[in-house]
C-alpha cells in the first residue's frame, strides 16, 4: 500500500511540474516547434541514439570488469542483454524492481552461492562511476570558474551544492574504507565492548567484513573500471549535447559536461518519475545561464535526451518480455 502511494504522488509530482514548465514555456508554441526540428537535424538524433547505446554498454562492460573477478567465465554479451533490460526498469521506475534489483536476480541466477560477491560487485560498480562523474565533473567545471560571477543564482547554488556534495562523499567514501578495515572493527570491539562487542554489531561487523574483503580483492578491477566509467559518463552527457543540436540549439561541450552531472543528480532524487520534470528545469538552469541558451530550447533538449535512453529501455523491455528473464550463459 506504501508503495503504490509512492508510486502515485511521484506520478502527480511529475504531472504538476511538466504542466508547470509547458505553462512557463507554452508547448505549442515554444516546445513543440524544437520538437519539430528533429526531423531536420535528424543527423544529431541519431547520434544521440548511438552515443546512448554506446553509454549503456560501457556501463555493462563496467561491471563486467569488476565481476569477472569471482566469475571469469560471465559472458560480455549476458551482461549487455542484462544492462539493456535493466535499463528498461530504469526509464519506467514505477515497477516492482529497478533495473540494480533486476541486475542482481539476473547475474546471481549465472552465480549461485555468490549472491554476496555479486551485490558487493555492484556496489563497487557504482562507486567507480560515481569517482568518474566527480573526475568529470570537476575537470569541466575549471571552464566555467572563470564566468562565475555572471552566472545566475539558481545555477551558482546548484554548482555549489553539487560541489559540496561531491566533495564530502569522496572524503567520507575514504574515511568508510578505513574504518571498515578488519584490525580497526577489531579494535573498536575490543575497546568498547560494552556497544560494539554486542551480538547485533558483530554480525554487521561480519558484514562489513566480508565486503572489505570483497572490495580488496577486486580493487585493481575497480581502477579499470574507473576509466571505463569516464567512457559511461562521457556517452551519457554527449547523448544530452546531441539532444541541444537536435532541437536546433547551441552550447560549448565542455559547458554541458560540466551541467549533466547535477542535471543526472537532481534527476536521480525520487521526487517524480524517472525525474521527469525535476531533469528538464535543472537543464533549463544551468545551461540558459552557462551559454544563454533559450530555455524552451532546455527544456525540450532535457526531454530529447531522456526519450534517447527511454529508446534503449523499450528495446531492453522487448528483450525482457521475449524471454530475457531466464537468459542462459
Amino acid at each position: 500500500m506504501k508503495r503504490k502511494l509512492s508510486i502515485a504522488l511521484r506520478l502527480v509530482i511529475s504531472i504538476v511540474l511538466l504542466v508547470l514548465l509547458f505553462r512557463e514555456h507554452n508547448f505549442f508554441t515554444e516546445i513543440a516547434p524544437r520538437l519539430g526540428a528533429l526531423l531536420e537535424n535528424w543527423p544529431w538524433v541519431l547520434a544521440g541514439l548511438f552515443s546512448a547505446f554506446l553509454g549503456l554498454m560501457a556501463c555493462a562492460t563496467r561491471w563486467y570488469v569488476i565481476l569477472r573477478g569471482y566469475a571469469p567465465h560471465m559472458q560480455w554479451r549476458v551482461m549487455a542483454r542484462t544492462e539493456l533490460i535493466a535499463a528498461f526498469f530504469n526509464v519506467s521506475s514505477i515497477g516492482v524492481i529497478g533495473g540494480d534489483a533486476y541486475k542482481i536476480m539476473s547475474v546471481t541466477r549465472r552465480l549461485p552461492g555468490q549472491a554476496p560477491q555479486v551485490g558487493v560487485s555492484l556496489m563497487l560498480d557504482h562507486v567507480t562511476g560515481f569517482v568518474a562523474v566527480g573526475l568529470l565533473f570537476f575537470s569541466c567545471f575549471a571552464s566555467i570558474w572563470p564566468r562565475w560571477e555572471a552566472l545566475g543564482n539558481d545555477a551558482r547554488l546548484l554548482l555549489t551544492g553539487f560541489s559540496g556534495f561531491m566533495g564530502i562523499s569522496l572524503i567520507g567514501m575514504i574515511f568508510t574504507w578505513i574504518t571498515f578495515k578488519p584490525q580497526v572493527l577489531a579494535w573498536g570491539q575490543r575497546t568498547f565492548p560494552r556497544v560494539l562487542g554486542t551480538p547485533f554489531f558483530g554480525k554487521i561487523s561480519h558484514t562489513l567484513i566480508t565486503v572489505h574483503d570483497v572490495i580488496l580483492a577486486l580493487w585493481r578491477r575497480a581502477l579499470g573500471s574507473i576509466v571505463v566509467s569516464v567512457v559511461v559518463y562521457g556517452c551519457v552527457f554527449f547523448t544530452f549535447y546531441c539532444a541541444l543540436r537536435a532541437v536546433g540549439a547551441r552550447a560549448p561541450l565542455l559547458d554541458v559536461m560540466t551541467a549533466m552531472p547535477v542535471v543526472d543528480a537532481m534527476a536521480s532524487l525520487p521526487i517524480s518519475i524517472s525525474g521527469l520534470g525535476v531533469r528538464e528545469r535543472t537543464f533549463e538552469a544551468l545551461l540558459s545561464s552557462f551559454a544563454n541558451v533559450p530555455e524552451p530550447a532546455c527544456v525540450s533538449a532535457a526531454f530529447v535526451g531522456w526519450l534517447f535512453t527511454v529508446f534503449w529501455g523499450l528495446v531492453g523491455g522487448w528483450m525482457f518480455l521475449k524471454g530475457g528473464r531466464e537468459t542462459k550463459t
